[in-house]
């Protein structure tokens, strides 16, 4: 229960900054999505039956460290390079 209210504290948060005109670069932006994103995460892995609690906790730590290094190290530019070679 606490994981969806923090999930929609920052979704609020993030929707307000983006609103306000906030770069989607800043810490603003990017730290309320992760918070968001992994409560999101939190609680739908936490309602499925039959999971024990330290594997539900294990499987979000384990979404929000993907999603802390993407955030800090990832730029768009460089992503785009990934998915999409330049042509030779």
């Amino acid at each position: 229960m606490t994981a969806s209210w923090a999930g929609f504290g920052s979704s609020m948060l993030l929707t307000l900054a983006l609103l306000t005109g906030v770069p989607p670069r800043s810490r603003a932006v990017q730290w309320p999505f992760l918070v968001s994103y992994s409560s999101l995460v939190l609680t739908f892995v936490t309602s499925q039956s039959g999971t024990s609690l330290a594997m539900d906790v294990l499987i979000w730590a384990a979404v929000m460290a993907v999603l802390a290094v993407g955030i800090k190290y990832r730029r768009l530019d460089k992503l785009r390079f990934l998915f999409c070679p330049p042509a030779p």
